[in-house]
């Protein structure tokens, strides 16, 4: 029999979480509630010191609560905090960075957060759905938080361009109208080009074969914004060992952040809000101060987006990124912006020797994947006497533990910026700028 409590919400938590207690003074996380609510729960997961609950029912709400926008909300992992205002979003965001600073002990503050963009729904330019057979027929379906092996059915998304809500209920009609009753659809993504209007489709199978391709290729080129269509395989249902074919239209998609170009590949890296990459590339412009003839180290680097952005007043950037796929994009992108100081290095910037590179004198800009960075990693680049270095990160207690490391070694945090890159959700962007203490 499933344990019920009475539990009051006393403070948000990190990715997503609200925070209570149980009756036996453990700690419970629970998602999908505010502070001041007062619920009744299911604990779900039990741990020594801690737990895991689902919201049953609501007995109070707490003042800041408002009804979502969206009807599937309450089940779907894809939003956290659309029950709260935006307003209020930001000021919990806020919160939660200056808590992963103050556990840290890094003393210097972060500044207000801003806003990447104006939009807070249909910002993200790439989403993946998966297929679900209802008793109505194929259905678009969601990740469920709370059961990831039942997908949440769901008609739209409303962080999802209005057009990709569309085109994904044209697929799931067009399997429909043919009668489709397998089980090797797995999952559809989009990718979009929000500056240049151009999208690009996957459809994600579990065999080799993919059904009615020849229609589904007809219902593409009804769709002139979409530029490029794949089909991909993945057996064993994992998206990191998969293999693509193009099924329709050329390879990549472009995107434009402020004047420059950037193709994506399926396998690019690429920020998922649009209008907000270019938010953030201006802080970042901003907080490495480039003088003309600075050179710029961009570790991390990915598919070039930051080091091209910042490309126009530097002497050289040198990117560095251990992806190929990734790297490939880099180049290509350096030639379509026809910038010719960019160079791009395939290595691991978690592996480099104090022998492969001089960074005395030039600009750092770093931006790890959530993990954050090694200890070795900081101690190595405390041995050079850069000019600055711009620390970006999208997980505010691996980034506040790195500031920590990093005073140890006496690098210190002059600036840092909170920027909200995703509305309705826990994530949030943050930027630093560090220089070695006289």
């Amino acid at each position: 029999m499933p344990k019920i409590e009475e539990i009051k919400i006393e403070k948000f938590a990190s990715l997503g979480f609200g925070l209570g207690h149980l009756d036996d003074g453990r700690v419970v996380l629970i998602k999908k509630v505010l502070p001041g609510d007062v619920i009744e729960a299911e604990v779900i997961k039990t741990k020594k010191n801690l737990a895991f609950g689902s919201v049953k029912k609501i007995i109070k709400p707490s003042k800041d609560r408002i009804k979502p926008r969206c009807p599937y909300f309450d089940q779907c992992g894809g939003c956290d905090y659309q029950n709260i205002s935006y307003a209020k979003q930001l000021e919990l965001k806020q919160a939660l960075v200056e808590e992963s600073l103050v556990h840290n002990k890094v003393e210097i503050k972060a500044e207000k957060i801003i806003p990447g963009s104006e939009k807070q729904y249909f910002y993200r330019n790439s989403i993946r759905f998966e297929f679900r057979h209802t008793s109505q027929g194929l259905k678009i379906a969601r990740h469920n938080y709370l059961d990831p092996d039942r997908p949440v059915v769901t008609d739209f998304c409303l962080l999802q361009s209005e057009f990709s809500n569309k085109f994904f209920g044209e697929v799931a009609e067009l399997y429909n109208s043919l009668g489709y009753r397998s089980d090797d659809l797995w999952q559809v993504k989009i990718r979009e080009g929000q500056k240049t209007g151009e999208f690009m489709f996957e459809i994600i199978t579990t065999t080799n074969s993919l059904p009615y391709k020849k229609e589904l290729i007809e219902l593409i080129k009804k769709h002139p914004e979409i530029k490029s269509a794949f089909h991909t395989v993945t057996i064993e249902k994992n998206i990191y060992n998969l293999s693509r074919r193009l099924i329709f239209g050329r390879p990549i998609i472009y995107e434009k952040i402020g004047k420059f170009k950037f193709q994506i590949s399926p396998e690019s890296f690429f920020q998922t809000n649009s209008e907000g990459a270019e938010a953030l590339y201006d802080k970042i412009k901003k907080f490495a101060d480039i003088k003309f003839g600075d050179e710029i180290i961009d570790l991390f680097c990915g598919t070039g987006s930051i080091g091209i952005y910042l490309s126009t007043l530097a002497k050289k950037v040198t990117g560095i990124e251990v992806v190929p796929e990734a790297l490939r994009d880099a180049k290509d992108n350096a030639k379509i912006n026809k910038i010719n100081n960019c160079d791009f290095i395939c290595s691991d910037v978690f592996k480099l020797k104090i022998s492969d590179f001089k960074f005395d004198n030039k600009i750092i800009i770093i931006d790890p994947p959530r993990a954050g960075l090694s200890k070795d990693l900081i101690l190595w680049l405390s041995t050079f006497n850069f000019k600055t270095l711009v620390y970006v990160s999208c997980n505010p207690a691996t980034f506040a533990r790195d500031l920590k490391y990093f005073s140890e070694k006496g690098i210190i945090a002059k600036k840092i910026q909170p920027i909200d890159m995703f509305p309705q959700t826990h994530h949030v962007e943050i930027i630093s700028e560090l220089v070695k203490s006289s």
